[in-house]
């Protein structure tokens, strides 16, 4: 997951992006699509690792984003 704090980045740079020889394709998912963010965590190809990471990236973002994100509620549970 990468996070741009500038408004313009995706206009000026996003065509330019590619992805690493790990993968096969890259996603863009604003931070205000609230049921893609949430599809996206329940799909099934994540390893465990990555998943993980995912969450902890989402969590973080909540904190931080102010209005710029509308993140679902992510609550940890150990068993």
């Amino acid at each position: 997951m990468i996070v741009i704090d500038d408004d313009q980045f995706w206009n000026r740079y996003g065509g330019q992006l590619e992805a690493n020889w790990e993968a096969s394709g890259l996603r863009q998912v604003s931070t205000l699509d609230r049921d893609h963010l949430t599809d996206l965590a329940g799909d099934i190809a994540w390893s465990n690792e990555g998943l993980f990471a995912y969450l902890q990236g989402l969590r973080r973002l909540a904190q931080i984003g102010g209005e710029r994100v509308d993140i679902p509620t992510i609550e940890w549970e150990l068993w």
